[in-house]
């Protein structure tokens, strides 16, 4: 069976999904491919795995319900 082969453009695309473990097998398996040969594409995933690594382990803190609403308002008016 021949893997399936994605470029650099291709991988950007995926490159969130491939950090959160969501691709299809196929999928998967040609971006671990990709990664493997690709230096550049895998420079971006792996700042990609630390920053959601690093968001991750920040503690949450309550806010006001003023910030709250500001926010709820912000996202409303989109």
């Amino acid at each position: 069976m021949t893997e399936k082969e994605i470029d650099c453009e291709q991988a950007l695309k995926q490159i969130l999904e491939y950090v959160d473990h969501e691709l299809e097998d196929g999928n998967q398996a040609a971006m671990e491919h990709h990664l493997h040969t690709c230096q550049s594409c895998f420079s971006r995933m792996e700042f990609e795995r630390r920053l959601k690594d690093k968001v991750g382990a920040l503690r949450e803190e309550k806010v006001s319900s003023n910030v709250t609403n500001r926010i709820k308002g912000l996202l409303d008016s989109f």
